[in-house]
């Protein structure tokens, strides 16, 4: 796609920055100029308010609020013979119209200081796209490109020498209940045909897979609505040209590719459009590409140095913009999709942790397993089918920009929502997943012996059931393992409960921070100082940390050193020096995100 007619051809740092630079016995200031960015700032705007025009405007942005303000003293005011009788100078910038949107509106940028920024520096140069796309000599319906909202393409790759399987889903359903604050999915997935990639590597208790999840297909049609792009269009197959780099392969070799597929199939696989979206390349590239004069000017503005300030508040705000947002908030921008995609970042897996033993697993009845009935016949000639199991909680982002109090789940949880739902309601599915090194912390840590302290809080649990059923399977360990379990309710929202395999009565303590007794999970670590204290003061004694790492993660790990100070007598830089040594001695692990 060739870039628009009507497209803006923006002035780059170079030019601005040169533009800037005057000599100081110029015996007459130039006239202010018409840039294809509009008003030029500096000449327009500083000239109502200061009388040098070697003030840099940051610094009267540091010092005042603008035009007039009495921060700003007399004797470096303009005096202009309209503003001795009363009638203020006109505004450069009168007749320039903000987008009116909900979604610009929400990016709360200091509009004032756009006003009232000079001629822009250090604006960012725009990214040469690394990707070409070739289209089909002829067009129709034969030269559609099919492909699965549920079948990762064959060019997904995690590291050598793994491979994204299509794995079956057996069954699914909901372990929290409707008043839950959060919803939590139980999946049993079948990996009796997973090959063997790797000598010596197997799922393991307590470790991860990934899953390789694609884009909700109706953000996918929304961005396809904001870029002009039928779905005709979308659906045709290309040729994907790219000159270098791992895209779109996620961890493939680094070496240019040529690949058969359609804009669909890479806006759904591909590229993430809602986390880490944000970029300085990516405001360049909407700003090349926009024909409207204001929102050509608050791109420009976010990608300068003067917009530097507003641009990190964006990048760290608690919900970022997404990439629909940004399309809505500068409705008229409208990029070339090889352009656009080459400056979003890449979709990466999400990582969960198994929720039971794999090794008890092994072997099992299918047809009490399997929840739709393809699938219990297409077990019927095999006696056992291996499956492991995941527990996945629904993450939740605001999207005010759409409308008062609106949520946007996240990618991962919110496709195996969408899996969990048809596959309780009976239709067969498949999950992208690979089994990976399974050396995660958890899982590397684990050992059959000496004393076991878990700690973790909501889906964090997950993955002590599978030590709690590794190790009461030994009797020699029966009276060596404990948990303690946070959760909002028991009556919602306690994850499995009464499936530990056992009567975990003796190991496990469930505590409420909403009801019953009110605690969070680190108030009843305090609580068990004894016991947590004789866990870790064991030679091979470990103690296991999962979960949130906000709130529940920083107050264990708070808790944890108060129990050092209480039972070993420890100042609190020694308890901190203690578990920074325990943590080296991986007699303390933690897996929090």
């Amino acid at each position: 796609m060739a870039p628009s007619s009507s497209a803006l051809d923006l002035p780059d740092s170079s030019r601005i920055e040169s533009d800037i630079i005057e000599s100081s016995s110029s015996p007459r200031r130039p006239r202010a100029r018409i840039t294809t960015l509009g008003t030029d700032f500096t000449r327009a705007f500083t000239s109502l308010t200061i009388a040098d025009p070697q003030v840099d405007a940051d610094e009267v942005d540091s010092e005042c609020c603008g035009g007039g303000c009495c921060f700003v003293s007399n004797s470096t005011m303009t005096r202009d013979p309209s503003s001795l009788s009363g009638t203020p100078p006109p505004s450069p910038f009168a007749g320039i119209d903000f987008p009116k949107t909900r979604a610009f509106d929400s990016l709360r940028l200091p509009l004032f200081k756009i006003m009232r920024s000079p001629r822009l520096l250090g604006v960012a140069t725009l990214p040469l796209s690394n990707i070409d796309i070739l289209w089909s000599a002829t067009a129709g319906d034969e030269n559609t490109h099919w492909f699965d909202h549920f079948q990762a393409p064959g060019y997904l790759k995690p590291h050598f020498p793994y491979n994204v399987h299509n794995v079956p889903v057996l069954a699914a359903r909901l372990l929290t209940g409707p008043e839950a604050v959060k919803r939590t999915y139980h999946f049993d997935l079948d990996v009796t045909n997973y090959p063997d990639e790797m000598d010596g590597v197997d799922f393991r208790v307590g470790g991860a897979v990934g899953i390789c999840p694609p884009n909700d297909p109706v953000l996918v049609d929304d961005i396809f609505r904001r870029l002009d792009i039928m779905e005709r269009d979308s659906n045709l197959e290309i040729t994907l040209v790219t000159k270098g780099g791992r895209w779109p392969t996620i961890w493939g070799e680094d070496k240019p590719r040529r690949l058969r597929t359609s804009m669909r199939e890479i806006l759904t696989w591909t590229v993430d459009l809602n986390n880490g979206v944000l970029s300085k390349n990516l405001l360049r590239v909407l700003a090349e590409y926009n024909c409207n004069r204001s929102e050509c000017m608050v791109l420009s503005w976010l990608c300068s140095r003067q917009g530097q300030s507003a641009f990190c508040n964006l990048r760290s705000a608690p919900y970022p913009p997404t990439l629909l947002q940004l399309l809505s908030a500068f409705p008229s921008s409208n990029p070339p999709f090889a352009h656009l995609i080459s400056v979003l970042p890449t979709l990466m897996p999400r990582f969960y942790s198994l929720s039971s033993d794999p090794v008890r697993e092994a072997v099992l009845a299918k047809s009490e397993l399997c929840q739709t009935k393809v699938m219990r016949e297409k077990w019927e000639t095999f006696s056992s089918v291996r499956k492991i199991e995941v527990a996945v909680t629904v993450h939740e982002a605001l999207e005010n920009w759409r409308a008062e109090l609106a949520v946007r789940p996240g990618n991962c949880s919110a496709f195996l929502e969408r899996v969990a739902h048809l596959t309780m309601t009976g239709q067969n599915v498949t999950v992208p997943m690979f089994r990976g090194l399974q050396a995660n912390p958890l899982a590397r840590e684990f050992k059959h012996d000496g004393p076991m302290l878990l700690i973790g809080a909501g889906v964090g649990i997950a993955p002590f059931r599978g030590f709690v059923q590794r190790r009461l399977k030994n009797a020699n360990c029966k009276n060596k393992v404990w948990v303690l379990q946070g959760c909002r309710d028991s009556l919602v929202d306690e994850l499995y409960a009464g499936e530990w395999g056992v009567d975990d009565s003796d190991v496990r303590k469930v505590v409420e921070s909403r009801c019953g007794t009110k605690k969070y999970v680190q108030d009843e670590v305090i609580d068990q100082s004894v016991l947590v204290w004789s866990v870790i003061s064991h030679p091979e004694g470990r103690v296991f940390v999962c979960g949130s790492s906000k709130g529940m993660g920083q107050g264990v790990d708070a808790a944890l050193k108060m129990v050092a100070m209480k039972e070993g007598n420890m100042t609190a830089v020694e308890a901190d020096e203690f578990w920074k040594e325990k943590e080296r001695a991986w007699q303390y692990i933690t897996e929090t995100w």
